[in-house]
């Protein structure tokens, strides 16, 4: 899984730099981990909270305004 993460991110690199791509990979995190409250791909918890916080956090989320 690491590896299809890591290449998604060089592939998309400039998507994914953007507003609209931080945005679309926040969705999926929270996505997979709705899904992981259901059981599913329980492993990857960690990872997806540490990326959510670091995408979180490039775009201010959470920070006083």
């Amino acid at each position: 899984m690491p590896e299809a993460a890591q290449r998604v991110r060089k592939e998309l690199s400039g998507t994914l730099a953007s507003d609209a791509g931080r945005f679309a990979e926040l969705v999926v995190i929270t996505e997979l981990l709705q899904s992981a409250e259901r059981g599913d791909n329980l492993e990857l918890v960690p990872v997806l909270r540490q990326r959510a916080g670091e995408v979180g956090n490039s775009i201010g989320v959470g920070r006083a305004g």
